[in-house]
């Protein structure tokens, strides 16, 4: 009787730990980004004030993967490019920040207008005046929406600028970030008045709708411990869904907006650093189609 009773109450237990789990799968699916809700660019003027609701103009094809290619500035060194990654791969230093793709990875310094004090995070050249990051690195409902001002300083080295520093112009996000800081849409993107990427070069990208789970990247970025000194870590993807990619690989505050790029040798990112999830692991925003079209509008 007493067995049957346990049986009983353990039958219950798994009952109840599956209904959760089947309640948690539900939830995140409901999440996810679909081709209904594609990504949809809002922006601020920095000089102006201005906010505008950007229209993006997406083709409507068969077609399920896509990229843009790095550039390189002529002369410039190139560091080594893919390591395997054996066991356990920590952080790194990264010393040589004037070799690409270092060049192009930025050290970031943003204010809101609710706080006086300075924020923390990382971005990447795309283009010649265009760079991506984070979405909460340029909106924050809590410290009072767009940020103030946002400066970049290009492959930063503690107290070394060797790029200078730089004032983005325009700051752009997405309007279901801005609505709700719907964490599946937290992508930020950088305008700038000088040609910053011709010298520094840029990343490419790339998307597919394919999994990109196994798939070996790099996440290379400024946490905040370090003091404006660049840092890297490799390994793999663990888990890839329609919004975010997951991996197990360690990042700190300030690394948020650093580029999530293939370890091939093509630096193509497909994917901005984000979040640390509950679960166990950490997180970036994926850059699908809708994502990667608003990209090249500002390359």
């Amino acid at each position: 009787m007493k067995k049957n009773k346990i049986v009983s109450k353990i039958g219950a237990l798994v009952l109840v730990v599956m209904l959760s789990i089947l309640s948690s799968i539900t939830v995140l699916a409901s999440e996810q980004k679909t081709e209904s809700e594609p990504c949809q660019d809002i922006s601020k003027n920095l000089t102006t004030g201005e906010i505008t609701v950007n229209e993006t103009s997406t083709t409507f094809n068969k077609n399920n993967s896509g990229v843009m290619d790095a550039f390189i500035p002529e002369g410039m060194q190139v560091e080594p490019t893919t390591r395997k990654v054996l066991g356990s791969d920590n952080r790194v230093k990264i010393a040589n920040t004037t070799a690409y793709p270092n060049s192009a990875i930025c050290y970031m310094e943003m204010k809101f207008p609710n706080d006086n004090g300075l924020y923390v995070g990382t971005a990447w050249m795309y283009g010649e005046r265009v760079a991506m990051t984070a979405g909460h690195c340029v909106y924050n409902s809590k410290l009072g929406g767009w940020a103030e001002w946002v400066r970049i300083y290009p492959g930063s080295n503690g107290g070394t600028s060797p790029y200078g520093v730089h004032y983005a112009s325009v700051l752009h996000t997405d309007t279901k970030y801005v609505e709700s800081e719907n964490p599946n849409y937290d992508w930020g993107l950088l305008e700038f008045s000088s040609d910053i990427g011709s010298s520094t070069g840029y990343f490419g990208a790339s998307w597919t709708t394919s999994s990109l789970v196994g798939t070996g990247i790099v996440v290379r970025g400024y946490p905040l411990e370090k003091n404006a000194q660049m840092w890297s870590m490799s390994g793999s993807i663990a888990a890839s869904d329609t919004s975010k990619l997951s991996y197990y690989i360690d990042t700190t505050t300030g690394q948020s907006g650093s580029p999530v790029y293939k370890n091939d040798g093509n630096y193509r990112c497909v994917g901005i650093h984000t979040n640390y999830h509950s679960f166990g692991y950490n997180q970036a925003e994926r850059i699908d189609k809708s994502l990667f079209d608003i990209m090249n509008k500002y390359r």
